[in-house]
């Protein structure tokens, strides 16, 4: 009988201690559910904050940088008028990039050519939803998008005096000094260093029918010059001007037609980390085709010639050409006529959407 009592008595401690066994893993397993769920709205929020919730649509407007929007019902199709300062073809291939990007889909595009001369297009296209878009595209007449086109401009300096270092100072934008480093007295350099916002350009002489001797202390690159001799030219103007970008020419109709010349200057050039401007004009120029052989920037640019053009008209065909092509260039003559003529244009340029650069930013694009 005692041994009957003594195996029930095990059998009771064993239930008590599996039950036991039991409640604490269901504990410790609510415990963690409890925790995980806990966690996971928190979890969703995470993603939810790192995914874009515009709409689509105004995500593409946006992209696109829309300036009005409406919709036709006798055509069924939605309007977008777009910022003046970009070709319609630009937009297109703008909008094509953003369909593909954001898993959208171009169904159709057109450009329409009519009488009226206005830039516009069709474009039909798919969202990420499957929802079908029938947008006609048009750019405006005369409302420019911000930072549609850019603007260079530079100074050709021969002298400085207090009245220029005071008008040079007064310009609230970027703008370019073409100074040649050689023969310029000793006070040049501290009078250079008084002036703001200035980027500068070694404004280099090379080979031209209007050298003589008197040009000797200013030290033209010719093409009777070794290109040990044109190296050190380089080298030197890069020492007294430590901070120059570039190179632009000073006369030179003759140098850029001359394709060893073009050679010789562009190895110590890509060396000094300078770019190179042609101002030369001339149509027979290689500089083009010379500069691809070394991987450095170059680019032909007209300036300012008085013999053919007032500085009104050179202005205002500089800044037509930028709102045009986009990108343009003026280059003229240090004088305070020069400065005040360039100060008056600020507010054209915001106008018409042109933003003004340094010719570094310009000989990049």
């Amino acid at each position: 009988m005692n041994k009957v009592k003594h195996i029930l008595a095990i059998f009771i401690v064993l239930a008590i201690l599996a039950t036991a066994a039991y409640v604490l893993q269901q504990t410790d397993l609510g415990a963690r559910l409890l925790q995980h769920k806990d966690a996971e709205p928190e979890m969703v929020a995470d993603s939810a904050a790192v995914q874009d919730t515009t709409p689509f649509v105004d995500r593409f407007k946006n992209q696109l940088e829309v300036i009005q929007s409406s919709y036709s019902k006798r055509k069924k199709r939605d309007f977008w008028t777009l910022g003046k300062g970009r070709t319609i073809i630009y937009y297109l291939l703008q909008a094509q990039r953003f369909l593909k990007a954001n898993g959208g889909k171009v169904l159709y595009m057109e450009e329409i050519h009519d009488d009226v001369g206005t830039q516009a297009a069709k474009l039909d296209a798919l969202t990420p939803d499957g929802d079908t878009l029938n947008i006609t595209l048009q750019v405006s007449e005369n409302v420019f998008r911000d930072n549609a086109s850019y603007l260079a401009i530079a100074f050709q300096v021969t002298r400085l005096t207090p009245e220029l270092i005071v008008a040079l100072n007064s310009l609230d934008f970027p703008y370019d000094l073409m100074i040649t480093p050689f023969g310029m007295g000793d006070g040049f350099f501290p009078d250079l260093d008084r002036i703001k916002n200035k980027e500068l350009v070694l404004w280099l002489l090379m080979e031209s029918q209007s050298l003589d001797s008197r040009h000797n202390k200013l030290r033209p690159i010719r093409i009777h010059h070794t290109q040990q001799q044109i190296e050190n030219i380089i080298t030197e103007a890069k020492a007294l001007v430590p901070s120059a970008k570039g190179i632009a020419t000073r006369f030179a109709e003759q140098a850029v037609e001359h394709k060893q010349l073009l050679q010789a200057t562009f190895a110590p050039a890509k060396e000094q980390g300078l770019w190179f401007a042609d101002l030369s004009t001339n149509q027979k120029s290689r500089t083009q085709e010379t500069c691809e052989d070394f991987g450095i920037k170059c680019k032909q640019i007209s300036p300012y010639n008085p013999s053919n053009s007032t500085l009104d008209d050179y202005v205002t065909r500089r800044l037509r050409a930028a709102s045009k092509s986009g990108m343009a260039a003026i280059v003229v003559p240090l004088s305070t006529e020069s400065v005040a003529k360039v100060k008056s244009i600020k507010d054209k340029t915001a106008k018409q959407g042109t933003t003004i650069i340094n010719l570094s930013t310009f000989m990049a694009y």
